[in-house]
């Protein structure tokens, strides 16, 4: 049986967040450059940071299995 390492989940939560901070970033300060009210590369950028570090974090599970 593995020993459950909670260094591990705490690296895992912080990979997610900066991921998506980093993206959310990226994409306000493009909305920012080209002057767009609506801030839709923001929303674009932010959901597909969310699902790709959902995706990430799913395989790493299975991966652990």
């Amino acid at each position: 049986m593995r020993k459950k390492n909670p260094l591990k989940y705490y690296f895992v939560g912080t990979q997610v967040a900066l991921t998506v901070l980093a993206s959310v970033f990226i994409g306000y300060q493009i909305d920012k450059f080209f002057h767009h009210e609506k801030y839709t590369i923001t929303l674009v950028c932010s959901i597909l940071s969310i699902l790709t570090s959902l995706l990430v974090l799913i395989r790493d599970v299975n991966k652990q299995k």
